[in-house]
């Protein structure tokens, strides 16, 4: 008997009033507007969303955005009534209103919010005791009296290196794992199905970052006992966690802050096989200064310049 695998919706708000925010639904059918019974709200003040703006309905093993408003639902930067979507996939409710970008992670097992509740500590103590053996159990006769072994019989099985997720972790074996994980660094959102992966400046990484602290192959992100961990790759312990060194292999635990240097970049995992970049404020976040200045005369444009500056390349992408 074939059975219906568990797909759970990941929408990562990357522009819009909830920038930065991850939503997990697992829902069949998702509302998106500012309608109370919506999923995902936004506020009464979004006025270019309607009421109920979008659905994204799943059919089978795929999922479908509807579009129910006013102002369009673009998918990629493409208006569109109605579309099958992709892991990967930008939606953008509204011209220049919120974007989200669309994941799917699939599983065998139910979501933990569709898992049925524990059984509580009362229902656990009120269980009847076992019942008595039916028969009392036959004594053997005594017989001679043998020694003990000696110790060396029984050899002292070695003893397991303590480890934490920032401590000391070399022993552990790297191999190929189909799990989800997903990447967001500046413009870039990229999902994988397996692990593990390479990160660096290499073109031939598997998540390339252009940046000047780190080496063609700079880390590996793999899966083992249960849980993601990240291998530095440089040979000189430039990986920090939690602002300090860390080991050569470390494992991941939510909330985490990395360095893949101490100039950076850095990441936080969001756990779920998830790992976000921190970004620092941009500088229009910045209070205006209003202390008066003298006016000065505006500076001549060099040659073939165009005379403008051109936005940086995190606001393109999401303009």
């Amino acid at each position: 008997m074939t059975t219906i695998p568990y797909i759970t919706v990941q929408l990562i708000h990357i522009q819009g009033p909830l920038k930065g925010q991850i939503q997990e639904l697992s829902d069949s059918e998702i509302l998106i507007g500012r309608h109370p019974d919506c999923q995902v709200r936004f506020s009464r003040d979004e006025v270019t969303l309607s009421r109920v703006h979008a659905r994204i309905v799943r059919e089978g093993n795929r999922f479908k955005v509807v579009d129910q408003s006013t102002n369009g639902t673009y998918l990629n930067g493409v208006r569109v009534p109605d579309a099958y979507l992709k892991d990967g996939d930008v939606i953008m409710f509204a011209e220049g209103g919120p974007k989200v970008s669309f994941l799917t992670r699939t599983s065998t097992a139910p979501p933990a919010d569709a898992m049925p509740a524990p059984l509580k500590p009362e229902a656990v103590r009120q269980a009847p005791p076992p019942l008595p053996e039916t028969q009392p159990p036959v004594e053997k006769p005594p017989g001679p009296r043998t020694p003990p072994p000696s110790r060396a019989a029984y050899p002292t099985p070695p003893v397991a290196r303590a480890t934490s997720p920032n401590g000391p972790v070399d022993n552990v074996t790297i191999e190929n794992v189909k799990v989800p994980f997903a990447i967001q660094y500046g413009p870039t959102l990229k999902s994988y199905h397996s692990l593990p992966i390479v990160i660096g400046k290499g073109s031939g990484c598997d998540f390339v970052i252009n940046h000047p602290a780190i080496l063609e192959r700079h880390a590996q992100i793999f899966f083992a006992h249960d849980q993601y961990w990240i291998k530095d790759l440089t040979g000189e312990s430039t990986l920090m966690i939690d602002g300090r060194p860390a080991s050569r292999q470390s494992a991941l635990t939510p909330d985490m802050q990395l360095a893949l240097s101490s100039q950076g970049p850095r990441f936080r995992f969001l756990g779920g096989g998830r790992l976000a970049e921190i970004e620092d404020a941009l500088p229009q976040d910045a209070p205006p200064d209003t202390t008066p200045k003298p006016a000065e005369a505006p500076p001549a444009d060099k040659p073939g310049s165009p005379g403008k500056k051109s936005g940086s390349l995190f606001k393109k992408f999401f303009s």
